[in-house]
């Protein structure tokens, strides 16, 4: 990936402290050409909330936002890891259109990255020392308290802009009872095996037949590419996991066939090494009448495999997402998993949904 930021919006309180000032200066020495635009708050950039939705991919190329991180909390989930970590980042360079973190931030969604880079690390750091040494294990780890530090955010994607990523993953290496764990459709080998992780990462690539990623994936790395990948990073020692997600019903069953090639690529790809520590999680499409609308203005060809509104009913939880019907979803769910498992024998499924 290659950036050439126009624009770099910094929260003006960076200015304030030492080490957040001078993490924001090696990022913006990257980018020798940027307007450097000082603002208020990170969150609410008038030109960036209201820019034009179809502008999506140049905002989002030719914007950059530098920020704080305020609230330090580290929420519990149970799913992907223990706990939800405080954001290194929100937003992606990238351009998904079912990313559930780009509904809510209108025309664009630029990066943010937070600079305060020391103080969300040491915030886990001092959390999972609280909490000590997990004594059961659970489907999150057995052995570590695990925390997903790229939640809102593709870390791998976000080295191509600072250094937090590799901060994050040495720091995990130190720490007693604590792993890290990210989603990424980024291929980023060279700067991962740069890193001793110490086995304390869990990197997860997402992934989808590439048939319907060209379309809905936009600006990450092609899904063979992710594939091979998982061999290079588990010989570099880090935890390698796969996320099938979203899954997307489209063409009648014809999607399940897309899904059933992958496989079998991933089977004839990965070395014994990379399948004895695979796992997965996997779990159909979230979408909103709200993105959908804003994608339509930038990329109507995707909201052809998202947009199904005969099948997409209300989330009960909450009512502004929409879901595929319950009753339809858990009957393809059920066949989705018995295929992942006559396919991948040995890919357990963490969690599902």
């Amino acid at each position: 990936m290659k950036f050439n930021f126009k624009q770099i919006y910094v929260q003006r309180s960076i200015y304030d402290d030492f080490l957040w000032r001078t993490n924001a200066e090696n990022i913006i020495s990257r980018f020798p050409g940027a307007e450097i635009i000082e603002v208020e708050s990170h969150w609410k950039i008038p030109e960036l909330v209201d820019a034009d939705a179809g502008d999506w991919m140049r905002n989002k190329r030719e914007n950059l936002v530098l920020g704080i991180k305020s609230g330090l909390t580290h929420t519990k989930n149970g799913r992907s890891a223990d706990f939800i970590a405080a954001s290194n980042s929100n937003g992606c360079l990238s351009s998904c259109q079912y990313c559930y973190v780009a509904r809510r931030k209108g025309g664009s969604n630029p990066l943010t990255v937070f600079v305060n880079i020391e103080e969300i690390a040491y915030s886990i750091r001092k959390h999972q020392q609280k909490l000590g040494a997990k004594l059961e294990p659970n489907q999150c780890d057995a052995k570590f308290w695990t925390y997903d530090i790229g939640c809102n955010a593709d870390l791998a994607a976000d080295s191509f802009v600072c250094d937090n990523p590799a901060f994050l993953v040495r720091e995990f290496a130190t720490m007693e009872y604590a792993k890290g764990t990210f989603a990424t459709k980024t291929v980023r080998d060279d700067y991962w095996t740069a890193i001793d992780s110490k086995g304390k990462t869990r990197i997860r690539y997402s992934l989808m037949p590439q048939e319907i990623a060209r379309y809905v994936d936009i600006g990450t790395s092609p899904i063979s590419d992710r594939i091979k990948s998982v061999n290079t990073l588990v010989d570099a020692g880090y935890e390698v996991h796969f996320s099938f997600a979203p899954i997307i019903v489209y063409d009648g069953d014809l999607w399940k066939n897309a899904w059933r090639e992958m496989w079998r690529e991933i089977n004839d790809t990965l070395t014994d090494k990379a399948k004895a520590q695979l796992k997965c999680e996997a779990f159909f499409l979230t979408h909103s009448q709200n993105l959908h609308d804003v994608n339509m203005q930038w990329n109507a060809k995707g909201e052809e495999f998202l947009w199904n509104p005969q099948l997409q009913v209300p989330k009960k939880t909450a009512p502004d997402t929409l879901v595929y019907d319950y009753d339809f979803r858990r009957r393809e769910l059920a066949d989705f998993l018995k295929m992942l498992d006559k396919h991948l024998p040995y890919c357990p499924v963490r969690y599902s949904f």
